[in-house]
């Protein structure tokens, strides 16, 4: 029996890591924030650390024997109604991050 309220469609998305940040917001109004909550961590350069503690993350890794990390599993802290409420300042791996739909 099929339920007329459940929308049974399903997306397929596709992940790109592009060599070089897309500052682009359209594909990121597209997708609802899915990559944000898609991976178990982002990892930070020092200064992306530094940046998102003093704007408040507080699912950070510190690591004295790797790369630092933002925990995301779950779904990052920064995203709020599928928009990333720190687009300006986010760390490069989520600037070079884009998703594409089939």
């Amino acid at each position: 029996m099929r339920m007329p309220w459940i929308d049974h469609t399903r997306v397929k998305r596709h992940g790109l890591l592009l060599e070089q940040p897309a500052d682009d917001p359209a594909p990121c109004r597209k997708c609802g924030g899915a990559c944000c909550r898609a991976f178990p961590s982002v990892s930070l350069s020092w200064e992306e650390y530094e940046r998102l503690r003093a704007l408040g993350a507080s699912r950070l890794h510190f690591s004295l024997a790797g790369h630092h990390l933002l925990i995301i599993e779950n779904g990052c802290e920064f995203l709020v109604a599928g928009r990333c409420t720190i687009y300006a300042d986010r760390p490069d791996v989520c600037r070079r991050f884009i998703c594409t739909t089939d």
